[in-house]
């Protein structure tokens, strides 16, 4: 099943994107992802909030440090430990639990706001994922996702072929291009291929999708690279503009 091998995959990343996340939690832009998020979230002194797909648990540390009560659910086991050992370190409190984020077990409308970051992309089935954080987010709830097309160049030439100069010479500027970081490179894009999200122009899907499930609002930020990544991320993932998409129930 494609769900399992996607979980294998990022079962073996974790120790990767652990790395990633610690660095970004001792960045002072970290407090640039809080606000955007608390920014768009509920106006409520304690939020209830659900990360779906927390990974290592960058937003269960940022926002349990602002006061809030967060679950963080992932997948991967490995993610969930990597997730345990950054909060313990920072201190806060925060629920983990190894979940599938596209069949959650909390109760309808349970939840202030669900969050998630360069998570969709990711995913078997998206469509039933919106769903299910729709089902557990109140009403008047908020749902923000953070995500970029990553693999958008896969499916077309013109854009493989931006991708692959621009690549080599970051390659040739800083020793590295943009997922070299990633273990196996040329397995993730055979995965990537297979994926619902690969090829799709977002975030106008996602807003189109919202708007059927009902949302009283949609609303998007095509790129916030700006707000939230540093001169050389933003070099670097120039070819792939980070963007917020979201909506309230």
């Amino acid at each position: 099943m494609l769900n399992d091998e996607i979980k294998d995959y990022w079962e073996d990343e974790s120790y990767v994107y652990s790395d990633i996340i610690k660095k970004s939690l001792d960045d002072e832009g970290k407090n640039a992802w809080a606000d955007l998020v608390l920014g768009n979230a509920p106006k409520k002194e304690k939020l209830e909030i659900l990360d779906v797909g927390t990974g290592p648990g960058f937003f269960p540390v940022l926002l349990g440090e602002k006061g809030h009560h967060v679950t963080g659910i992932d997948i991967t086991e490995n993610m969930i430990r990597r997730a345990a050992e950054n909060i313990s370190a920072a201190g806060v409190k925060v629920d983990l639990a190894v979940m599938d984020c596209q069949n959650i077990q909390y109760h309808d409308e349970s939840f202030d706001l669900v969050v998630c970051r360069d998570l969709t992309w990711t995913l078997a089935d998206p469509v039933k994922a919106y769903k299910e954080w729709t089902r557990v987010l109140r009403k008047g709830g908020v749902l923000l996702v953070f995500d970029a097309c990553w693999y958008l160049h896969l499916f077309d030439e013109k854009r493989m072929k931006v991708f692959e100069e621009y690549n080599n010479n970051l390659r040739k500027k800083y020793g590295h291009g943009i997922f070299d970081g990633h273990k196996n490179t040329k397995k993730c894009d055979e995965l990537s291929k297979k994926l619902f999200m690969s090829d799709k122009h977002r975030p106008y899907w996602d807003m189109e999708f919202l708007i059927s499930l009902g949302y009283r609002r949609v609303f998007a930020e095509p790129r916030i690279d700006e707000l939230v990544r540093d001169e050389k991320a933003q070099e670097f993932y120039k070819l792939f503009p980070e963007f917020l998409v979201g909506g309230i129930k």
